[in-house]
């Protein structure tokens, strides 16, 4: 890809981070259940609830205790064995003693069992209700190849869920669906945002992936991934101008930061190392297998 792309590409977010607000921004999928998620609320399950319920090999992620599925209809079946849950929060008092605040986590857990352990309507409906709500999009066939290629190449690996993330320690992609975004373009440009994390593993191109959130290092991780997301996008023509919702993501990071421009033009370089080490071992593998290499390599 040519620097002038690059160039557009970074100056023209620069521009556009002076005039979006962050708290525009929408995430651009929704949750269709591939992630555990309690099938009355309907939120996600996070923490230590999300990698134990996770773990269950039901092709249904919805869950609710004994009591809410009796509520909606639904009887647990005679034998089925519950799954723990957990429940914390930090409760906060003042001493009567020293009168200065004090802070107790409040620790419980509970039992909940999943739709498929389940008689009843509701919990049909829980398993099939996500899965009509997917948008019907037509996959862009460019986009596919690089990140199939690159993936297969690299041997990253990559699981559907209803996150998006790239996870440095299994060296892995997790995506929603294509039908949970709503447009193909949005779904392309998350997949890019990943690849672009991934470049950064120490077997790749070594750059900090150890900052904790909203630090300084993981905004700046963050932008590197969302640049290196809208050159890709760029490179294959799916975008000829990077979207408004990539400004807004990047605004969202840079709050709290002092205006700086190295920084971003610091994060830009590193999003071009990346971008080039994605389409170059791309490329090489499409040639390695005797594929033809296209020009956008």
């Amino acid at each position: 890809m040519s620097n002038k792309v690059y160039e557009l590409v970074t100056n023209d977010i620069i521009s556009k981070l002076e005039t979006v607000n962050p708290s525009d921004y929408q995430k651009p999928w929704f949750n269709i259940g591939v992630s555990p998620y309690n099938a009355i609320s309907k939120k996600t399950y996070r923490g230590v609830n999300f990698i134990m319920l996770g773990a269950n090999a039901y092709p249904s992620k919805g869950y609710a205790s004994f009591k809410q599925w009796q509520e909606k209809g639904c009887m647990v079946r005679k034998g089925e064995k519950s799954h723990l849950a957990v429940f914390w929060k930090l409760n906060q008092y003042e001493d009567e003693d020293t009168g200065k605040e004090k802070t107790v986590p409040l620790l419980r857990y509970y039992r909940v069992f999943n739709s498929e352990q389940v008689d009843g309507d509701f919990a049909r409906q829980v398993e099939q209700q996500k899965l009509r709500e997917l948008n019907e999009l037509d996959p862009i066939a460019e986009a596919d190849k690089l990140i199939e290629v690159y993936l297969q190449g690299e041997r990253i690996k990559n699981d559907w869920s209803d996150r998006a993330c790239y996870i440095p320690s299994l060296d892995k992609i997790e995506m929603p669906q294509l039908g949970q975004f709503r447009d193909a373009e949005s779904f392309y440009s998350v997949f890019f945002h990943e690849m672009t994390h991934s470049t950064g593993a120490e077997k790749r191109l070594e750059r900090d992936l150890s900052g904790g959130f909203n630090s300084k290092s993981y905004a700046k991780e963050e932008l590197v991934a969302e640049l290196g997301a809208a050159m890709l996008c760029g490179a294959i023509n799916l975008e000829q101008r990077p979207r408004i919702d990539h400004a807004q993501y990047i605004a969202g990071w840079l709050t709290g930061l002092k205006s700086d421009p190295k920084f971003v033009i610091q994060a830009s370089a590193q999003a071009q190392k990346a971008v080039d080490y994605i389409q170059q071992r791309a490329a090489f593998y499409r040639d390695w297998n005797g594929n033809p290499t296209p020009e956008l390599f």
